[in-house]
């Protein structure tokens, strides 16, 4: 994933600013734990999303205790404490970055695919790892990347095919983090459309370069390529908020409603280079 699914952080009040930076810094020493300090690199607010989103469904409340930061060495700061949902949350970083890997080794020229080829060996271990301790998503992650090469090989590919192998996979992987069969359905909707969100935003993200490169992107083939994609996101992050509506967290309440209501459309509104929302 690719860092799209973050808070509008002027809207957040300071105790649920210091609550994300503390499941972000979680997440980041974890990482580091179980992959070695490169593997920081991995982590992206995606991933916070989603770990504050398993959590939010458990019973159990989060704990946090305040640790010394790598990068801010001198101060100790408030990180959230190891658990499943954070462990599953970088099996999942590495297992995406390897598919990265993979799918930007395919499409890269030189001399960016150099680098790829650099970072496959280091990647490799890691992702070994992960599929050991998440064989179930590690198979996802796998079949996501050759339904998405299978989709980007036909040139007249419609946005909704291209969007589709990122959504079913997003879709299977939070679908996991219940094992309430309601919760479960809901979750799998909110990863679809969560998946249709970043796959889009990408897209846009990606176009001018893509349109340099020649490389497959489903928006070059529309007349207002930027227009019609804010138009699909307006339309993506509604049927997110329907699906969220039918769940209630019990802890980041306040978090996910800034993210999920205000930081995905500033987002788009930025990529689509229309002024942000306030």
């Amino acid at each position: 994933m690719f860092g799209y699914i973050k808070p509008m952080q002027d809207q957040l009040r300071v105790c649920e600013l210091e609550e994300y930076r503390a499941v972000y810094c979680g997440l980041c020493r974890a990482l580091g734990k179980r992959f070695g300090p490169m593997a920081r690199m991995t982590l992206s607010y995606d991933f916070t999303f989603v770990t504050m989103l398993a959590l939010a469904l458990q019973e159990e409340a989060p704990t946090y205790s305040k640790q010394r930061c790598l990068f801010v060495p001198f101060r100790r700061r408030m990180h959230l404490d190891p658990c499943a949902a954070s462990n599953r949350a970088c099996d999942l970083a590495v297992l995406l970055l390897r598919e990265t890997c993979a799918d930007n080794l395919a499409d890269e020229r030189f001399p960016r695919r150099i680098l790829w080829l650099c970072a496959s060996p280091l990647i490799a271990p890691a992702a070994r790892r992960a599929a050991a301790a998440e064989p179930a998503s590690d198979a996802v992650c796998r079949e996501m990347t050759e339904r998405q090469r299978e989709a980007e090989s036909d040139p007249e590919a419609s946005i909704d095919r291209a969007c589709d192998p990122t959504a079913s996979a997003l879709s299977a992987l939070l679908e996991t983090l219940s094992e309430d069969e309601s919760e479960r359905r809901v979750l799998a909707r909110l990863g679809y459309m969560l998946g249709r969100y970043i796959y889009l935003c990408d897209a846009v993200d990606d176009l001018e370069k893509d349109r340099e490169r020649g490389a497959f992107n489903p928006l070059l083939s529309r007349p207002q390529p930027k227009e019609e994609a804010a138009d699909l996101l307006r339309m993506t992050i509604a049927e997110i908020g329907y699906a969220y509506d039918l769940l209630e967290p019990r802890y980041y309440k306040g978090l996910l409603d800034n993210i999920l209501y205000l930081g995905l459309q500033n987002t788009a509104n930025r990529l689509t280079e229309r002024r942000p929302a306030k």
